[in-house]
């Protein structure tokens, strides 16, 4: 074949099937504590390539279907070129330019190259916090058809995922008081043209976070994407980089947050902590937090549900089992990232030995007394008395 015929957009989309999810072994929480029992990634893996025998994920099969990425609660897994922030980048881009922002997935669409759609792998592989941060300022479609999603090797997994995260979006979406039809899916959608170039709300480019092969792409396709520069090492100062997904959800609330704020009753379809037991303030959940949710200072333990990224790590490691999940999060709170305090340490007269010592209000024994009395009744079980 000469090389004058070959189908450098096809070269293109083949080079983003290459290589593998990236994987931070020092985030996932399984590493932290032999209590963290999560196998989400490997519950969503279409392809069974997630390994867990050895504690910490290990990636020995990936198809780059980003599925794993949104599944992750501490972020350990991504996809090195579609992260979060990427999608977030472009679907803004484009509801700057065109008040909308279509996702299409590349495996169930041959022309995957029409103008206007934000080419994905899965439909699922979008982070729902990303489709509500999008929807707060515009028009977020799916291009979603089940037969297709019955039909690909993925689906089995990819389509609850999706249609997971898009219901968690519409719950949120309601209680901020937007339009429902923000939030769209179906097959017969149409992308709007552009209105004018894509600009930030200071009227300059919005910036996006390209990866290296979408760039590849944007470049044999001869397009021109508002806000990227072809030199990565210094990007613009107001580039939307690597975010957390929390960070995504707590800036999209304040950004549409109401000039007297959101009613004290309305919630998002996420818990917040309680505490269900007493607390010794023995500082093991907030050392352990991987997202910094959890901090313990001047003998409080607080809680901070902007930054909390309900990975259930607090709860496997309370030696106490004293942390719970609570009431659904408030929009105030999340928006205002307020941190509110789960216990106070206050002074106690231990009903076992009679030592004074420091916990939360509802102890009634020092933690020597509750963990020899917790000791000696698993000998006893194992002693079968």
């Amino acid at each position: 074949m000469g090389v004058g015929k070959l189908d450098l957009e096809t070269i293109a989309a083949t080079l983003t099937r290459w290589g593998q999810v990236r994987l931070r072994g020092e985030a996932c929480i399984r590493g932290k504590s032999p209590w963290a029992t999560c196998r989400r990634c490997q519950e969503v893996c279409p392809v069974k390539g997630i390994d867990l025998d050895n504690g910490r994920p290990g990636v020995k099969d990936c198809q780059r279907c980003g599925l794993c990425a949104v599944a992750c609660p501490a972020g350990a897994l991504e996809d090195p070129e579609r992260t979060h922030s990427f999608f977030l980048a472009r679907g803004r881009e484009s509801i700057a330019a065109t008040g909308q922002a279509f996702f299409a997935c590349s495996q169930g669409w041959e022309d995957h190259r029409r103008d206007g759609w934000i080419m994905t792998s899965c439909l699922g592989a979008v982070a729902p916090e990303v489709i509500l941060a999008l929807a707060a300022r515009g028009q977020v479609g799916f291009r979603y058809l089940p037969e297709e999603c019955a039909g690909c090797p993925w689906g089995e997994k990819g389509e609850p995922v999706f249609r997971s995260s898009f219901a968690w979006a519409q719950q949120a979406l309601e209680a901020m008081g937007l339009p429902g039809d923000r939030l769209i899916r179906g097959v017969y959608l149409k992308p709007a043209p552009a209105h004018g170039g894509s600009t930030g709300r200071g009227g300059g480019p919005v910036p996006a976070a390209m990866g290296r092969r979408e760039f590849f792409r944007s470049l044999v396709r001869g397009i021109k994407i508002p806000g990227v520069e072809i030199t990565p090492v210094s990007p613009s100062p107001g580039a939307v980089n690597s975010m957390s997904r929390p960070l995504i959800l707590q800036q999209a609330l304040e950004e549409a947050r109401p000039a007297g704020g959101y009613p004290a009753t309305a919630s998002l379809p996420l818990a917040s902590l309680r505490i269900a037991g007493p607390c010794y303030l023995c500082n093991i959940c907030s050392r352990l937090c991987p997202a910094g949710a959890l901090e313990l200072a001047e003998g409080e333990l607080r809680f901070n549900p902007s930054r909390c990224n309900h990975c259930g790590l607090c709860l496997a490691v309370c030696p106490q089992h004293s942390l719970a999940w609570g009431e659904p999060l408030t929009l105030e709170a999340m928006a205002a990232g307020a941190t509110s305090t789960l216990a106070i340490a206050t002074e106690h007269r231990c009903a076992g030995c009679g030592e004074t010592f420091r916990a939360s209000a509802t102890a009634t024994e020092c933690l020597r007394c509750t963990l020899s009395r917790d000791l000696s009744g698993v000998a006893a079980r194992g002693a079968g008395v």
